[in-house]
């Protein structure tokens, strides 16, 4: 009897197909940086995916950085037709709490071949360097007694058999 090929469930993603983490490389250094349109844009999906409006949206970061931000300011950081609009590093860190939208780190450090991971990801990849650590450790262990050899050790003040 011929065997059917085994089916995942449907509610189960198939761990081959899944990318955990992106690997990516640095960029070429002397490019130029085109990251204001991109973070604008970006920060326009997060407004509009996030489900409190501009206006508390506005006032949260008003209330993180003590200093007024209006809905309207928001939409003119957002806009993307207005890139003489960027908004300041102190601002873009309250954008990113009030909105909750944490990936917006990962866009700004991909070009430089980096990856932001949370939480979970962190710990699995620490997990994952250690394992590395733990088989490199291993192969040197093994080397050093292959060297070793058959061979006794001679402990200073007594003779070898």
């Amino acid at each position: 009897m011929a065997r059917l090929p085994r089916r995942t469930p449907p509610q189960q993603p198939d761990l081959f197909e899944l990318e955990f983490f992106p690997v990516r490389r640095p960029l070429e250094a002397g490019r130029p940086l085109d990251l204001s349109l991109r973070v604008k844009t970006a920060m326009g999906r997060a407004l509009k995916e996030c489900p409190d409006s501009a206006a508390i949206i506005a006032a949260r970061i008003s209330e993180m950085t003590g200093r007024e931000l209006t809905p309207d300011a928001l939409y003119t950081y957002t806009a993307p037709g207005k890139p003489e609009h960027d908004m300041g590093i102190t601002r873009f860190i309250a954008f990113v709490r009030a909105t909750r939208a944490l990936w917006l780190w990962d866009l700004l450090v991909e070009d430089d071949g980096l990856v932001v991971l949370e939480g979970r990801e962190a710990r699995l990849a620490q997990i994952g360097a250690l394992e590395q650590q733990r088989i490199n450790i291993e192969k040197q262990l093994d080397e050093a007694r292959r060297d070793l050899g058959d061979q006794p050790v001679a402990l200073k003040g007594r003779a070898t058999r």
